[in-house]
């Protein structure tokens, strides 16, 4: 769908760019007629079409994404509180969790892995605990969770053995969750060092 509206977006500047050249094509085979009456009516409903495609692109990008989530949930839920899901401790060490829970009665959702997209952050956090997956290849039972570790951080990032310039920095991350017979389900975070909560959940 956004390959479709990007393309429109480019023939309306197209038609924009070369107006001129069109105006003269049409008035060469229609008569000046036809021309008027075209250039009236673009005139009238021109800005109403521009207006009713930035509604549609807007309700395509933002609207659709929430109501289709709506209508047809995921068997799969990525659950984030900040409250809830971290917790602190020894040495001023904060964890970070979130929860993936299989929201069927009914179904066992097998062969489940969670990854995350590789960026400066996250690859940083995966060679420090040593692992290839957020969550290896499991099976979740019906209406149950699985609590997964994203990392482990001090909330002191000034301690000197902590300073790091990935850490120090705002950093947002992809999680994807996979399973046998469903689509892929994502959820965006943001770190945020210099924040309380550090850590929390994007919407878009």
């Amino acid at each position: 769908m956004r390959t479709a509206g990007s393309i429109l977006i480019i023939l309306l500047g197209v038609v924009l760019q070369f107006s001129a050249h069109i105006e003269a094509f049409i008035v060469q085979i229609t008569g000046e007629k036809l021309q008027k009456w075209l250039a009236t009516s673009i005139s009238q409903i021109g800005p109403l079409v521009l207006i009713g495609g930035g509604v549609f692109w807007f309700a395509l990008l933002h609207v659709w994404p929430a109501l289709r989530l709506w209508l047809w949930p995921s068997p799969l839920a990525i659950i984030y509180n900040p409250q809830t899901h971290t917790s602190v401790r020894r040495r001023n060490i904060r964890d970070y969790h979130i929860e993936l829970k299989n929201c069927t009665r009914d179904r066992t959702i097998s062969d489940v892995i969670v990854i995350w997209d590789e960026t400066p952050f996250t690859r940083f956090i995966d060679e420090k605990l040593s692992r290839d997956w957020l969550l290896s290849p499991t099976s979740i039972a019906p209406s149950a969770s699985v609590s997964l570790l994203l990392f482990s951080l001090q909330d002191d990032l000034q301690i000197a053995k902590n300073k790091n310039d990935v850490l120090g920095t705002t950093n947002t991350f992809t999680v994807r969750a996979n399973a046998k017979g469903m689509d892929e389900l994502r959820a965006r975070f943001r770190y945020d060092p210099n924040k309380f909560p550090k850590l929390r959940r994007l919407w878009r």
